[in-house]
């Protein structure tokens, strides 16, 4: 597999790179005034993806691209720690926070086009006019969009997007079969034959698959699900009812709030702000990656239909309901295992935990429809959070979430040693 590091050749009139550039640089500049620059175009994103409607896959997807366009053109300027994809040498004085404004607006209108004039634009707009005329900002955004160029180039052949064969589910239903629960398209089927990020490859985590149908693992976990995740249940509590409603909200817009609210409350300089950023980015990325490569590789059914259809599955211990339904309308349209919050969700925890040094991350999710924010200290806490909330919901049985969240944390293990070591490693 091609790898994503690569040293930008390309020379400007401005002496924008030159080989060698940021690479490693010796040592970390004393932390500057807390940034917001970072927090707003990340603001500026989630705005244009809401409004392009798009699915949570392509979301985290594209956050990924604007953190590391961001994060590679803070580096060229501020130093301290080596690049992620772009090696650029930036001229003395160039502004930060105008190469974070034109890095993350080239990446967005590139891929939310749609979404240029009405949101991208304006944006960049209201954001360069807080920001002194001079050659500082000139070259810094000069810088900016010639980093997020050079990535759009790199990525262009990672199968983002990329066409894949039309998921044709089997007629009749063959018990423990995913049957797809919207008239939709399935949501990421490409994922799984995506360039990773910063895995070797989509796969290298992929799990052993869910519990066989005659086990009574696998009649544990239904039932499981079906008692406690079901529309009427008298068993789940009113906390766990929230719970399940809160981790419902939409993904990619709950996610990106929490790291916009952790950036602002730690008052972060942009070199912190933006590599607090590429690292929780690139983690999800790559976790989703992984994950979807394991549901489109296994295939399992969601409890709407195996609940339903459970006199069909050979084990006595599943006596199927032809009526129940889920307490989460709208089961997500796209195969059970592995659960995708569960592959990303507990990774911001050891995000964290290394960003800070600290095992307590102290980290607050706001709601996004009044249910009331939700903290947790430890990352042990976010994970038992969102994967019992799946169950809860009636969208997940026990092993997609706790495989899950082992994808979470090999690939926040794997990207937080090999991509973002401290400055003196």
């Amino acid at each position: 597999m091609r790898s994503t590091r690569f040293i930008a050749l390309a020379l400007t009139a401005a002496a924008l790179f030159a080989l060698g550039g940021a690479t490693a640089s010796a040592k970390r500049a004393p932390a500057g005034a807390p940034d917001t620059y970072v927090a707003y175009w990340d603001s500026v994103g989630s705005q244009a993806f809401t409004a392009a409607a798009l699915s949570p896959a392509e979301g985290h997807t594209i956050f990924a691209y604007v953190a590391i366009a961001v994060y590679d053109s803070v580096m060229a300027i501020e130093g301290g720690y080596e690049p992620f994809a772009v090696d650029a040498d930036a001229p003395a004085g160039a502004s930060a926070q105008a190469a974070v404004a034109a890095a993350a607006h080239r990446i967005l209108e590139n891929y939310l086009p749609g979404q240029e004039l009405t949101i991208i634009d304006p944006a960049y707009t209201a954001s360069l006019a807080t920001i002194p005329d001079g050659p500082g900002k000139t070259s810094g955004m000069a810088l900016g969009e010639a980093v997020a160029n050079l990535l759009i180039a790199e990525r262009s052949d990672d199968g983002f997007r990329a066409p894949t064969p039309p998921y044709v589910p089997p007629d009749p239903p063959i018990p423990g079969v995913w049957i797809p629960t919207a008239a939709t398209p399935p949501i990421g089927p490409y994922l799984g034959d995506m360039r990773p990020f910063a895995l070797k490859s989509a796969d290298q985590f992929r799990p052993n698959g869910p519990p066989p149908l005659d086990s009574r693992k696998w009649a544990n976990e239904y039932n499981e699900v079906k008692e406690i995740g079901s529309s009427t249940s008298t068993t789940r509590t009113p906390e766990q009812t929230v719970a399940a409603r809160f981790w419902g909200e939409a993904p990619v817009q709950q996610a990106r709030g929490s790291f916009r609210k952790f950036v602002l409350d730690h008052e972060l300089d942009a070199a912190g702000a933006s590599r607090f950023m590429a690292m929780v980015s690139v983690t999800y990325a790559d976790g989703l990656i992984a994950c979807f490569d394991a549901k489109y590789h296994y295939l399992f059914w969601r409890p709407i239909t195996a609940i339903r259809a459970g006199d069909t599955d050979g084990n006595d211990a599943t006596v199927g309901d032809p009526t129940w339904t889920t307490l989460l309308p709208g089961t997500p349209n796209h195969p059970e295992y592995p659960s995708a919050h569960s592959c990303i969700t507990p990774a911001a925890g050891l995000v964290i935990a290394r960003f800070l040094g600290s095992p307590e991350i102290d980290f607050t999710i706001p709601s996004l429809t009044g249910l009331g924010d939700r903290h947790f200290m430890r990352a042990s806490d976010l994970e038992y959070d969102v994967a019992n909330a799946r169950i809860w919901g009636g969208i997940h049985f026990r092993s997609a979430v706790a495989d899950g969240a082992e994808i979470a944390k090999k690939t926040a293990n794997h990207v937080l040693a090999h991509r973002f070591k401290s400055s003196n490693q």
